[in-house]
């Protein structure tokens, strides 16, 4: 079940659970930050502020969810499966639609690379758990 060298897949999946929901914090705590990442806008209209406040929630629950089923060693990886479901959804959505920037393309890029991370990750966590 090694992820990295040294480490297993639960604790990587912990730590990007833990960090997805710092992440989700920190989107309803400052929202322009987050728009600023994905536009290069300084901060964007209240509807950017809005949705960013929106994917804070979103993260923040699905990372405290996951982070604490993979805590309780039950249902880990289905928790990690929906970030990777979730990611998925950004991805495409991110690289399908047209005139965003350039930068929010490469968000899609991340967020895609994300769900094959996650999608891995969750696959070791349902068979260790099965166990």
């Amino acid at each position: 079940m090694k992820a990295i060298e040294g480490l297993d897949s639960r604790r990587v999946a912990v730590y990007l659970a833990r960090g997805r929901f710092g992440i989700g914090l920190s989107l309803l705590a400052v929202p322009g930050i987050g728009v600023k990442v994905c536009t290069r806008r300084d901060s964007g209209g209240r509807a950017a502020r809005l949705f960013a406040r929106l994917m804070g929630v979103r993260e923040a629950a699905l990372g405290a969810g996951a982070s604490i089923a993979i805590g309780q060693g039950r249902g880990g990886g289905d928790w990690v499966s929906m970030l990777a479901v979730s990611d998925a959804g950004d991805a495409v959505v991110s690289l399908l639609t047209p005139g965003l920037p350039f930068r929010a393309r490469i968000v899609g890029m991340g967020a895609a690379l994300s769900a094959v991370v996650h999608f891995k990750l969750a696959k070791d966590l349902a068979a260790a758990e099965a166990r």
